[in-house]
């Protein structure tokens, strides 16, 4: 590959055109392979390695070999740049405030990292720490994803019965059966442990992630998530007797 572009950028006119044109069909594995590596994040797998090729014939036709030079390590950050590009501008099914997607970005780049040295996943204070950035916006970069690839309101959750998203979101012109349902669900959330009813608070009232609620009780947020699933799993009994 780097020694058929060195002759491309030796040569001119036609014989130029068609070696370059051979590193390009060269190069295509490698942008499928970059390509592969965003799957399942909103973007259709054809779309992902279309924009992989337009930037892979964008790196070869902007290389310039030179002694100690290496198409690859050219390539690779110009093709995965130009797929991140394409997600930032254009993927968002909500879009986001520039600002905010830089903070998902800054968050990503150090998050894996520092639940490794601290022990756990960190909480919004601590990635405040890390990055520089106000937890607040921190916090609201965070509620932000999913806007990607939005799970649909119709999807069904059979590994938990069957009923879909929508079926749980209450009806605004139905406040009859909104009331109903408060009075339903106010007994048994104060029967509930005090720590329950903790966890609850913090997660839909204070809007907490399960790992910062983890940090607070001296848990692991795999922990919380199960004690979640008890919570609600006993409170959509309650509505439904």
């Amino acid at each position: 590959m780097e020694q058929l572009l060195r002759n491309a950028h030796a040569a001119r006119g036609r014989r130029r055109d068609d070696l370059l044109d051979e590193a390009v069909v060269a190069g295509l594995p490698l942008a499928r392979t970059l390509a592969r590596r965003f799957r399942g994040r909103g973007v259709d797998a054809e779309d992902l390695e279309q924009i992989a090729v337009e930037h892979l014939i964008r790196a070869v036709r902007n290389y310039q070999p030179s002694d100690g030079s290496d198409f690859r390590s050219y390539a690779v950050p110009t093709i995965r740049g130009g797929i991140r590009h394409h997600f930032r501008d254009n993927a968002w099914a909500i879009k986001l405030p520039r600002r905010l997607q830089e903070v998902q970005a800054r968050v990503n780049s150090v998050q894996t990292a520092l639940a490794v040295d601290l022990g756990h996943w960190p909480t919004y204070a601590e990635l405040a720490e890390a990055t520089g950035i106000d937890a607040a916006e921190i916090r609201a970069a965070e509620q932000a994803r999913g806007c990607f690839q939005p799970t649909s309101l119709d999807a069904e959750r059979a590994s938990e019965g069957s009923w879909n998203l929508g079926g749980q979101i209450a009806d605004p012109r139905n406040t009859y059966e909104l009331v109903d349902q408060v009075h339903s669900l106010w007994p048994v959330v104060n029967e509930l442990p005090e720590r329950d009813r903790l966890i609850l608070r913090r997660r839909f009232v204070d809007h907490l992630t399960q790992a910062e609620i983890g940090a607070e009780l001296g848990v692991s947020q795999m922990q919380v998530s199960r004690r979640l699933r008890t919570i609600m799993g006993r409170l959509q009994l309650a509505l439904s007797a």
